[in-house]
């Protein structure tokens, strides 16, 4: 996968994925590929294509025998399957009916309380303070809180001690190198060294995986723990519709990709709504005295600020995109942040409107489309509706205080690194 398989189209803008200039202003980017009449692009600094089409990108996620998942979600090329967005049917179908099993709509309202309980002691925290980096204290923490309760193991080492930084850590150094310029991710993160405190973070991550398949293997062996105890039992005890089960590799795939997906996303999702209520005028006020604008106020954060940029998929055979030929296995990259902003499908795509309609403003493609639509979407929608209704009520007159940073170690997601707000306390 050395030789170049792209290069330079007439008329198709040139991107640089992991600029600065990209990733300060990327939605201009997008905008312009709109207004210029081709939502296409060539990576300047990758050996890849992508597209912002909202309609083409449609179209190319329809193409199952042809749009294939199987060399992974990143610019590098998998030498062997992951799981879910890294897979194909019938292996993918094998394991989104254990998925499914598993990411039911009761377990997630089962969910509720927890997640009610957990929003509630966070404010206390910090109520009296009147300030806090919002991000930092909720938004991380919260879908943190939330995954590692399906996955049924604690946030905090037996002496307390969190494990919420060396999570993170681990996340963004694995998640930062997907857009790797050199297309190799195994040789970015060698590049960076085993004493690297991200490659350090990732290691105590996979090393705390391991561990937690062990004991939940030991303790369904002496029936101490059930198949429906957490996620992981469930992995351990579901077989497949042909009754083969998941392998401890899979099952480590998921922990991981469930941890990492499940968590930065919504992150992302979460620190954004705030941001956007905040920053749009009457925006805040409005959600504030009608909680029924909640729903319209996440999905037209998530249409406009995506948190995810776009995902890869490669072609199984030569096809032309935009009319220009395609070899084999080139990888293509569907911007979803692209194509949320497609002026053919969105009027006025740029402006954050809670006036839209709510089923229009959900053919956004921020949980992908078709095969490989995000399994966790309905979670992270009910996370940000109880997150809203927690937030609103109790932090009255909440407001910006201080400069908002942008997060930019990952290219590959959008959002925000500190979110300092501040609340009237009387």
């Amino acid at each position: 996968m050395t030789n170049p398989k792209t290069h330079p189209v007439e008329g198709w803008a040139e991107v640089d994925f992991n600029s600065e200039p990209f990733l300060t202003d990327f939605k201009k980017v997008y905008e312009g590929m709109h207004a210029g009449g081709c939502p296409y692009a060539h990576s300047s600094s990758g050996d890849h294509y992508a597209v912002a089409s909202h309609r083409e990108i449609m179209s190319i996620l329809k193409g199952y025998d042809v749009w294939k998942s199987k060399y992974g979600p990143a610019l590098s090329y998998l030498e062997t399957p992951g799981v879910l967005v890294s897979v194909d049917p019938p292996e993918h179908t094998f394991e989104v009916r254990i998925v499914a099993d598993c990411f039911s709509k009761e377990i997630f309202e089962s969910l509720i309380p927890d997640m009610e309980a957990f929003m509630q002691a966070r404010l206390d925290e910090v109520f009296e303070d009147g300030a806090m980096d919002l991000h930092d204290a909720i938004s991380v923490t919260l879908p943190l809180f939330v995954i590692h309760k399906l996955l049924g193991f604690p946030l905090e080492d037996e002496d307390g001690t969190s494990r919420i930084p060396w999570i993170r850590e681990g996340i963004i150094t694995m998640v930062g190198t997907m857009l790797d310029p050199d297309g190799d991710r195994a040789d970015a993160l060698a590049q960076l060294g085993p004493d690297h405190a991200g490659v350090q973070a990732a290691m105590r991550t996979q090393q705390m995986y391991a561990e937690h398949l062990a004991e939940c293997k030991a303790k369904l062996a002496s029936g101490e723990w059930q198949d429906d105890t957490n996620i992981v039992c469930r992995f351990l005890t579901t077989p497949g519709p042909d009754g083969t089960m998941l392998t401890e590799d899979k099952i480590m795939g998921f922990m991981n990709f469930l941890e990492t997906a499940g968590s930065a996303t919504t992150t992302i999702m979460l620190s954004n709504i705030i941001y956007r209520l905040l920053t749009e005028p009457g925006a805040y006020e409005r959600v504030c005295a009608d909680p029924e604008l909640i729903p319209i106020a996440i999905e037209e954060t998530l249409r406009l600020d995506s948190p995810v940029q776009g995902l890869f998929r490669t072609n199984d055979t030569e096809v032309e995109v935009g009319g220009c030929p395609l070899a084999v296995d080139t990888k293509v990259m569907l911007l979803w942040a692209g194509a949320n902003l497609d002026p053919e499908v969105y009027e006025d795509p740029m402006t954050f409107n809670l006036d839209r309609d709510l089923a229009k403003v959900r053919r956004h493609l921020s949980f992908g489309y078709g095969t490989h639509f995000c399994r966790g979407a309905p979670l992270a929608r009910l996370e940000g509706e109880i997150f809203l209704k927690a937030i609103l009520p109790r932090l009255k007159n909440l407001r910006l205080n201080g400069d908002v940073q942008m997060e930019k170690r990952v290219p590959v997601l959008q959002g925000i690194r500190s979110l300092p707000v501040a609340w009237d306390t009387d």
